[in-house]
């Protein structure tokens, strides 16, 4: 009597074999990744199309290398099922900036001119001292920086493993860390970043997405509640919180060229091109009947369209562009005094601002548009 082997499974005869779910997941994320680099090209600011652009084909490649690492692994499935659901929240972003919702539309353009998000830390890169710039730097390129993300994740990036300083006899306490002693529980500023701190001390910029910088000092209590001078492993873990807050706090400066163009567009002396969005070829509309008799209730956004949507107009660009503008300073070395000079967005939008040639190295005034 002949005796059938047990039945192969499909994986065993091939090492390519997928389930069904892994098939949706692959299928659904290419059509994600489509979806976010059409909104993309639509955005009203060239600026925004072209990082956005790079940004999420970087975190597409790199989540997908991290999938075939974990190929074998099948718990990881719903890591990918959250990534997946992050990029559905993306293209809703995008695609209401594109209509011409202004949170939306604000957002993304924070996000552009690094305001908000990962590019902010790319940008506070050069102020930070040399080893922390190091630290920063391998948490940049070893985390997942999102689409969206903003002041959400920023604390987990903000406060890298601080550098051991050289050991001491004996270690500051409370009252003389509020004196200016605190450099002996943490990195010291390095001068770009101090001239920063202390000008946006002197002129804070508007907080939309950063609380405002009061003090450059800490204020730790020097007793504790049985009227003990404070512990020093209390004084070490305050200064670093208001280290980290500090940092947290930080706007980070624009490149001169960039500062620049964002200048003019605020300005109106700047034009920036709009591209007429393509019209998708689908059906006819459903309307709010046809939904209630087949899902059984009408979704509003689909009868009705984004309520918060607007025509974006060259005037409701220049309103926005001037909100992140008010935000962005701008750092130039200043030979006569030997010392930075920093010129806020607000500042440089009332009055006329002289820029460097970087062709001829002379200096032009760039009078205030109306």
């Amino acid at each position: 009597m002949l005796t059938t082997s047990p039945k192969l499974q499909p994986s065993t005869l091939d090492p390519n074999w997928k389930t069904p779910r892994e098939i949706e997941r692959a299928t659904e994320s290419c059509h994600l990744l489509r979806s976010l680099l059409r909104e993309c090209t639509y955005l009203p600011d060239s600026q925004a199309r072209a990082w956005l652009h790079q940004h999420v084909r970087t975190r597409f490649a790199k989540f997908g290398f991290k999938v075939w690492k974990h190929r074998d692994d099948p718990a990881y499935g719903l890591r990918i099922d959250d990534k997946l659901r992050e990029a559905r929240k993306a293209v809703g972003l995008l695609r209401r900036a594109n209509e011409g919702e202004r949170k939306a539309l604000l957002r993304v353009l924070l996000l552009a001119y690094g305001r908000i998000g990962k590019r902010r830390y790319e940008l506070m890169l050069p102020l930070m001292p040399t080893a922390m710039e190091k630290q920063l730097k391998g948490v940049l390129m070893a985390g997942d920086g999102e689409v969206d993300s903003a002041e959400d994740g920023e604390s987990q990036v903000e406060t890298p493993q601080r550098i051991p300083p050289t050991p001491t006899a004996r270690k500051p306490s409370a009252a003389e860390v509020n004196k200016g002693a605190w450099s002996a529980y943490v990195t010291d500023f390095s001068p770009q970043l101090r001239a920063l701190l202390e000008s946006q001390v002197r002129m804070p910029p508007p907080h939309l997405t950063r609380p405002t910088l009061r003090k450059l000092k800490p204020q730790i209590e020097e007793l504790n509640a049985w009227m003990r001078p404070m512990p020093i492993s209390r004084v070490k873990n305050k200064t670093e919180e208001w280290y980290a807050d500090v940092l947290y706090k930080a706007h980070p400066p624009l490149s001169p060229p960039e500062w620049q163009r964002l200048r003019g567009l605020a300005l109106g002396t700047q034009k920036e091109h709009m591209r007429p969005r393509r019209t998708a070829i689908s059906s006819t509309r459903e309307s709010a009947l046809d939904m209630l008799v087949m899902y059984g209730r009408p979704n509003p956004r689909k009868a009705f369209g984004n309520r918060e949507a607007h025509q974006i107009t060259p005037r409701f660009m220049r309103r926005l562009w001037t909100q992140v503008f008010a935000q962005c300073p701008v750092m130039e070395w200043d030979a006569e005094t030997s010392r930075w000079k920093v010129t806020w967005g607000e500042q440089a939008l009332g009055q006329d601002y002289e820029v460097q040639d970087e062709a001829t190295g002379l200096k032009k005034t760039a009078a205030t548009g109306g």
